[in-house]
C-alpha cells in the first residue's frame, strides 16, 4: 500500500458542487477507473481520500490535490491515464505524483479574479487600485469563538500579501495572494464583494492558481 497525490483542475459549472459532492464524484470515478484503491479496515470500510484545502463553493482551481492510497504495482503514470478517462466535464487530471509536503504546511494561496460586465472597466480598475493602496479595508468575517461561530472584523489589506491589476480587453483581472490553511484562511470573495460595491453591474469568477508554504514555496 502506498499514498499518491492526484493533481487536478476544477473549472466551469462543476465549481458549484459542494465538497461532499466532489468526494462522491471522485470516489465513483476511481471505482470506474479500476485503480486498486486501499480501503480502511473495520465494520464500515471506506476508501482513504483526503483533499489538501477544500475549495469554497463557486470557486475554480488549477491546483487541486487529492491523496489516495493504492495497493498493487500500478505506476503513477498508469493511475493518471486511468483517471483521465473517467472524469466528468470540468475536472481534468493533470498529474499523479508521490506526495512531498503535508497539507499542514500550506500557508498562502494565489488567486486570479476576473471581473466581467463592469459598466466602466477602466474606471473600476482605477477605483480598485485606490482601494488596495489605502491604509485599511475593514470587513466582517465569520469566525469561531470556542465552539460558537461569530462575526469578527478583519483588515483585508493587512492580510493581502501581494496583488496586481491588469486589463484583458474589457475584463479587469486581479491577481492576489492571501493567507490560506488551517491556521488562518481569508476567502478572496470578501475582497471581491467589496469591489462589487464600486460597480454593482459587474460579477466575478475566482480561480485558485497555487497553494504556497510559509516560505512562499509551491505546495507539492
Amino acid at each position: 500500500m502506498r499514498c499518491v497525490r492526484v493533481w487536478f483542475h476544477k473549472t466551469g459549472p462543476i465549481r458549484y458542487i459542494s465538497h461532499l459532492d466532489l468526494m462522491r464524484t471522485m470516489t465513483r470515478a476511481i471505482r470506474r477507473s479500476r485503480i486498486p484503491l486501499w480501503y480502511t479496515e473495520g465494520f464500515n470500510p471506506h476508501p482513504y481520500m483526503t483533499f489538501a484545502l477544500p475549495l469554497s463553493l463557486g470557486m475554480q482551481s488549477e491546483c487541486e490535490s487529492m491523496d489516495i492510497r493504492i495497493e498493487g504495482e500500478m505506476t503513477n503514470d498508469e493511475i493518471c491515464l486511468a483517471l483521465q478517462g473517467v472524469m466528468p466535464e470540468g475536472i481534468a487530471i493533470t498529474a499523479v505524483k508521490d506526495p512531498v509536503l503535508d497539507p499542514k504546511y500550506i500557508a498562502f494561496a494565489r488567486f486570479s479574479v476576473s471581473f466581467e460586465n463592469a459598466a466602466d472597466p477602466y474606471g473600476l480598475c482605477e477605483q480598485v487600485e485606490t482601494m488596495l493602496s489605502g491604509e485599511s479595508l475593514i470587513v466582517q468575517k465569520l469566525g469561531k469563538k470556542g465552539h460558537k461561530k461569530v462575526m469578527k472584523e478583519i483588515d483585508l489589506l493587512q492580510s493581502l500579501q501581494s496583488y496586481a491589476l491588469r486589463m484583458g480587453g474589457d475584463t479587469l483581472i486581479l491577481e492576489l495572494t492571501l493567507p490560506a490553511g488551517s491556521a488562518n484562511n481569508v476567502n478572496p470573495s470578501l475582497l471581491c464583494d467589496e469591489i462589487l460595491k464600486l460597480d454593482p453591474a459587474a460579477y466575478y469568477v475566482i480561480t485558485r492558481k497555487q497553494l504556497l508554504t510559509q516560505d512562499m514555496e509551491v505546495f507539492a
